[in-house]
């Protein structure tokens, strides 16, 4: 079972995912991170714009996916590449 990375970009700030999880496929990796954006506080914040996203990676580090929240919605921007 493959390990994947979740990084969390708020706004400028990053946070790296060091331990992964192991999931199943791009369907449940997709899964949790659309998750992980809808636990994220939607809105920009009250003193301007805010960016909000997740970053999927494999082990390697390479881009897999993104979801980011856009008008306070979940989009998914990047499927993975096959």
């Amino acid at each position: 079972m493959p390990r994947f990375f979740f990084e969390i970009s708020d706004t400028g700030d990053v946070y790296h995912d060091s331990h992964g999880i192991m999931l199943h496929g791009a369907e449940a990796t997709k899964e949790r991170a659309f998750e992980m954006v809808r636990k994220l506080p939607a809105g920009p914040p009250p003193t301007g714009y805010r960016d909000l996203a997740c970053t999927v990676r494999d082990i390697t580090g390479s881009r897999l996916m993104e979801v980011r929240i856009e008008f306070g919605t979940p989009q998914e921007v990047e499927k993975p590449q096959r």
